[in-house]
């Protein structure tokens, strides 16, 4: 058993029912030259072969009565992989749009809290053959760089990997469900720990804040906004729909390389160029910027095993007043670079300590009565969408024989905040996973359908020479 860390249980805590903070992966897989196919059974027998490589895959999440502590992790005693793999056909002759729907619904609902906090769809019956695997797992789990790193285990540089050398997966045993009175007890010491280190994390936050105060005053612009009221944001219901697009990687560095800019830079500006043509289309003319939250990793230290969450965020400019798209990157890059000055000065740790802090009844108890009484209808929004840039493989993939053709990756809406684009960048492409609140958002697909066509945009503009 194994206390969370404080970012994991908030991440666990912090989930109401109109919030679920989950993460949801899709892959498309051509499984054209895999005999037999890609079936559950074949799929099923990976998991069991590699889910010793994915440990938190196995680990139930506990809840201390009273919420008097973080919860724990333990191993479940009653870990079943059948209950977590499960097949869906939306064929025959099904499309693009009938996945977005299928996953929308997925996403829609929360995971059970009874075992471990992930399901895995195989998904087929689509008119050209591929297939998906819809992945499903709590925020709690993991942040965008470890699932990448635990999702890497289940993929291979071939397409046909031989088994090896008769070796059996590491002895494996769940663990006796604690008595509450067990759990109880232990959460005293824990209470303590918070309290003792309580001066310790004011006095880092102040020296933090000190330091991003400096590092604010020395930049040209100020790097940090108030988030005006937009479309993007209110009270969250639990409906949710997606949308996927992909553009070719080569583009975004064309640009990049044409304007002296960040691939993040240009995700952020075709984000804008999207935002800005929705609200145009419904005759909202913006007269000042979004802003979005960034999440940033953090590097880990030696010792981390690599799961669990350890990032940061930034808060960025999205200039959706300015007609000229070159003009936007511009004015994002040189935001971009001080938002960044202000949160390395801040220091990273600052968020973590804090949540280490925070007490889970109270997290509990915000984040249920912030969803049942609609109060993000009463104060203003501290940011206006959430992007994020994930890293992904340079080079082809392949999951049971299938050849990996696309990852889309879509992050939790937090808060008030109705929209969440995340790429992911693999081999030569970058893949885009929107994922909105619908009663807010009404056509997510046309912010994915507006992110490529701001890449375009920007991309005629670097061949044309123009420069901001």
């Amino acid at each position: 058993m194994k206390r969370m860390t404080g970012t994991d249980a908030a991440f666990l805590e912090l989930e109401s029912p109109t919030m679920h903070l989950h993460v949801v992966g899709v892959l498309m897989l051509d499984p054209s030259e895999t005999p037999g196919g890609l079936t559950l059974d074949r799929l099923t027998a990976l998991f069991a072969e590699r889910l010793h490589l994915i440990a938190p895959f196995r680990r139930r999440a506990l809840a201390v009565p009273g919420g008097l502590d973080h919860p724990r992790w333990i191993e479940d005693p009653d870990f079943d992989l059948s209950r977590h793999l499960h097949h869906q056909s939306l064929g025959p002759g099904a499309d693009a749009a009938d996945l977005e729907a299928f996953v929308g619904e997925l996403a829609s609902a929360p995971l059970e809290r009874n075992r471990p906090l992930w399901d895995t769809w195989l998904v087929d019956g689509f008119a050209d053959g591929t297939v998906a695997l819809v992945t499903k797992v709590h925020h709690a789990i993991m942040d965008g760089a470890a699932g990448g790193d635990m999702m890497a285990s289940l993929f291979d540089l071939e397409p046909q990997v031989e088994p090896a050398d008769d070796q059996e997966p590491p002895s494996w045993q769940g663990e006796d469900l604690p008595r509450p009175g067990r759990l109880v007890a232990e959460a005293g010491p824990g209470a303590m720990w918070r309290l003792a280190g309580l001066p310790g994390v004011m006095a880092r936050t102040a020296s933090g804040v000190a330091r991003s105060m400096r590092a604010m005053a020395g930049q040209p612009t100020s790097p940090v906004q108030f988030a005006p009221a937009s479309p993007f944001n209110g009270p969250l219901t639990a409906t949710r729909s997606v949308a996927f697009a992909h553009c070719p990687l080569a583009d975004l560095k064309e640009v990049r390389r044409a304007f002296a800019t960040t691939i993040n830079d240009v995700v952020l500006a075709a984000t804008t160029a999207s935002l800005r043509q929705y609200l145009l289309a419904r005759d909202i003319r913006p007269d000042q910027p979004l802003v979005a939250s960034v999440p940033v990793a953090l590097a880990r230290r030696p010792d981390d095993p690599g799961f669990g969450n350890h990032t940061s965020n930034m808060m960025v400019s999205l200039p959706v007043h300015l007609d000229d798209p070159v003009e936007a990157l511009g004015s994002i890059h040189e935001d971009a670079l001080g938002a960044k000055v202000v949160q390395q000065a801040m220091g990273p740790d600052v968020i973590e300590d804090w949540m280490g802090l925070a007490p889970a009844a109270l997290l509990t108890a915000g984040a249920n009565a912030y969803s049942t009484f609609g109060l993000g209808r009463f104060h203003p929004p501290l940011f206006n969408a959430i992007v994020s840039n994930v890293a992904g493989p340079p080079i082809p993939l392949y999951l049971a024989g299938a050849r990996v053709l696309a990852t889309y990756p879509m992050g939790p809406l937090i808060g008030n905040t109705a929209l969440n684009l995340t790429v992911l960048s693999e081999t030569g492409d970058l893949d885009v996973g929107v994922i909105a609140c619908p009663d807010l958002v009404d056509d997510v697909g046309a912010i994915a359908d507006g992110f490529v066509a701001g890449v375009a945009v920007l991309l005629e503009a670097a061949r044309a020479g123009t420069r901001p």
